[in-house]
């Protein structure tokens, strides 16, 4: 089996999304090649040709590095050297030229902590600070040095605490924009993009249409309060059995259509067998009695998504039709243009 197929995205310790990093990442590239390099060629005409060379070759990594993310090509060096050049430079600067030269860290830390992982910021940044504290203490009285590094200190930290505060709230408002309310389950906002990337990397996965038989009685005999509750939890059932891999999506009342990327359809028949049986034998508000019918398609070479789910449709409605509480895989030919405009789950 391959790689595990995982939710995308852009869930990482990143402040930015890819586009949004792309464009600041070029920024940033643009203003350090504006300054550093007259300043790394000044260094050298003026003597101080270690530090001139290390200013140099900071830009040249940035530049190489920043092509690579762009241009989406692995990295040559990652974050690290640039990182190491640029911290060792500031040290540097400020040991050789002193005051003069201090007033550079405090973009570099704030920048450090937007573009860099957090691990990875906190450590350049606790360097920074100690090393440029103790190249400027020549250079100044203690007191003023001592000014310099609880600002310094005071920089990192609002940054660092305004930052994972801007995290948190990504993170919630990410949540609440890809997850159903009620269950927890994914939305439809993503199905396509997720489903059309199981298509080309996946070849050999299968869908499930999923109905909730006879909800509506539920809802008329109990209310919907206890409706709600059923449904919450037969989707708990379902990730409780689910593979890390899967993804459920909830497409609006009691319908559900699961993603099961690299298992053929008798796999994810069996899967959804297993669970179906589990949510039967769940104990619900009011004692009522909860079955699930579903459809299984495997995914057909170069088959589009809406004919993939058209086909899990049909094969849903061949549960019902032989007396729910069942799992029927879809074994006819690809569906016509007719029946794919009548499905009721196209995205």
């Amino acid at each position: 089996m391959g790689k595990k197929y995982k939710l995308q995205a852009d869930h990482t310790d990143a402040i930015l999304d890819i586009r949004r990093q792309k464009q600041v990442l070029k920024f940033v590239a643009a203003t350090t090649l504006i300054f550093f390099v007259p300043i790394g060629i000044n260094n050298i005409l003026i003597g101080e040709v270690m530090l001139g060379a290390i200013l140099l070759t900071f830009e040249i990594t940035l530049l190489l590095e920043v092509s690579a993310i762009v241009y989406k090509r692995k990295g040559f060096f990652g974050h690290t050297l640039p990182l190491i050049l640029l911290v060792t430079s500031m040290i540097m600067a400020i040991h050789i030229f002193g005051t003069l030269a201090t007033y550079w860290v405090f973009p570099i830390i704030i920048s450090v902590v937007f573009l860099l992982p957090i691990k990875l910021a906190l450590s350049a940044n606790v360097i920074l600070l100690i090393g440029c504290t103790l190249a400027a203490l020549p250079h100044q009285h203690l007191a003023t040095t001592s000014r310099y590094a609880f600002s310094l200190l005071a920089t990192a930290v609002i940054a660092h605490v305004i930052v994972q505060a801007i995290k948190r709230l990504q993170k919630e408002l990410r949540y609440l924009s890809e997850r159903d309310s009620l269950t927890g389950a994914l939305n439809r906002h993503e199905l396509q993009e997720h489903l059309e990337n199981v298509c080309t990397n996946y070849p050999i996965s299968s869908v499930a249409l999923i109905d909730i038989d006879n909800f509506k009685k539920i809802n008329d005999q109990y209310g919907h309060d206890v409706g709600d509750k059923v449904i919450k939890q037969v989707v708990g059932v379902m990730y409780r059995h689910m593979e890390e891999s899967d993804l459920l999506f909830r497409l609006g009342g009691d319908e559900f259509l699961l993603v099961l990327p690299e298992r053929d359809q008798f796999a994810a028949k069996n899967t959804m067998i297993y669970t179906g049986q589990h949510i039967e034998q769940s104990e619900y508000p009011e004692e009522a009695k909860v079955t699930i019918s579903s459809g299984v398609a495997q995914l057909v070479n170069k088959e589009s998504v809406e004919d993939w789910v058209k086909r899990a449709d049909i094969a849903l409605y061949q549960s019902k039709h032989n007396g729910r509480n069942k799992v029927s895989l879809y074994s006819g030919p690809l569906p016509s243009n007719k029946e794919k405009e009548t499905s009721k789950f196209l995205i």
